[in-house]
C-alpha cells in the first residue's frame, strides 16, 4: 500500500486527473479518497492533517494485522536502528 498526498485541481465537469507514480502497475486497485475543504491562497500551505487523518484510524486495513501497536513500533525502530548501525 502507498500514499499520496497532493493538490488537485477539480474541473468543471468534477473531474481530476492525477499522474501515479511509475511503480503503480496497470490494473484495478483499491483507491480511498479523501475530499477536503477547498483550498485558497491564504490556506493552501498551511493545512493541518492531523484530525482528518485520525478520523480514519482503524480503517486501513494494511494495519488490521497488528496486536500490540506499541510492541510494532518498537520493532520498528529496532529494525532502523540495525540498518543505520549498517550504514
Amino acid at each position: 500500500m502507498q500514499h499520496i498526498e497532493t493538490v488537485a485541481e477539480v474541473n468543471q465537469n468534477g473531474i481530476i486527473t492525477i499522474t501515479l507514480p511509475a511503480n503503480i502497475r496497470p490494473g484495478k486497485h483499491h483507491i480511498f479518497l479523501v475530499i477536503d475543504e477547498a483550498l485558497t491562497e491564504d490556506n493552501a500551505q498551511l493545512v493541518d492533517h492531523a484530525p482528518k487523518l485520525m478520523q480514519m484510524a482503524g480503517r486501513v486495513s494494511a494495519f488490521a494485522a497488528i496486536d500490540d501497536p506499541v510492541a510494532w513500533q518498537q520493532q520498528q525502530r529496532d529494525e532502523w536502528r540495525r540498518y543505520e548501525d549498517k550504514s
